[in-house]
């Protein structure tokens, strides 16, 4: 669980130790961590400055610590924000979300990367059938 006390960059380095997949696909995996989507996955990546791509076994500590608060600090700013809404989807009472409209990496593919001093283009590729949001200037 993400917002839990027990998660943090201790949890992840367990989770990745020695693997050779990208975060990105071992974040999304349940098994890693409860409740993650693509879209904060995309996110939080974005934020830590991590390749999606890059094998999770050679991320370094200071990596995850960055990776573990971007985690966080992307979920509660999505829950505060009531979540995103993407074309019809609406939380079971009706409200719409808005936390697309803070969306830095995710569905900016050809935007300017918004990290300052970047200078990079927001990309888009489709890993393990997802589209996979990221700037390959700043996220190594």
């Amino acid at each position: 669980e993400p917002l839990s006390d027990a998660f943090g960059a201790g949890r992840l380095a367990e989770a990745f130790r020695d693997r050779r997949q990208g975060p990105k696909t071992l974040l999304l995996d349940q098994r890693t961590v409860a409740g993650l989507g693509n879209i904060y996955v995309c996110e939080a990546l974005h934020e830590a400055r991590i390749s999606p791509f890059r094998p999770a076994g050679r991320v370094s500590r200071p990596r995850l610590e960055a990776l573990a608060g971007a985690v966080r600090g992307v979920l509660e700013r999505a829950i505060a924000a009531g979540g995103s809404t993407l074309r019809d989807f609406s939380a079971a009472d009706g409200a719409l979300g808005y936390f697309q409209h803070s969306f830095r990496a995710y569905d900016r593919e050809g935007e300017a990367c918004p990290n300052a001093g970047c200078g990079g283009v927001i990309r888009r590729r489709v890993q393990a059938g997802r589209s996979t949001f990221w700037c390959p200037a700043c996220q190594k």
